[in-house]
């Protein structure tokens, strides 16, 4: 009669990772049955190494995790890069309201007279 052990009872027993078990359940490698919110593992099925042995099952774990690490960079790389556009278009408004500003100010520094010359010569 089989004995149902937890998660982290079969990593020790395995000497790996509850991640490693889980996966291994996932890939139906071990024996298991879900108790409410739980995984239980056969403590018979962790004794077996029919397919692989447990390094190609700790390299199988890894490559998930490189998988979804890649992925992870990836959607980084995408934002970092809409940022840097978002960045340098915020740039330009700002360099643009300075320069319309600086003129503004150029202007009101310009005596009164000046100005009265300019409208006068302009007509």
């Amino acid at each position: 009669m089989p004995n149902w052990i937890s998660v982290k009872e079969a990593a020790k027993i395995r000497k790996c990772t509850q991640a490693n078990i889980r996966y291994l359940i996932s890939q139906r490698k071990l024996e298991a049955k879900r108790d409410g919110g739980r995984w239980l593992v056969n403590d018979e099925s962790l004794g077996s190494e029919k397919d692989f042995s447990q390094t190609a099952d700790v390299i199988s774990v890894l490559k998930v995790q490189l998988e979804e690490k890649d992925k992870q960079i990836n959607l980084l790389q995408t934002q970092v890069q809409e940022m840097s556009e978002r960045h340098d278009t915020i740039v330009m408004q700002m360099t643009r309201q300075m320069e319309q500003t600086q003129k503004m100010l150029e202007s009101a520094k310009e005596p009164w007279y000046r100005k009265w010359r300019k409208k006068k010569e302009s007509k």
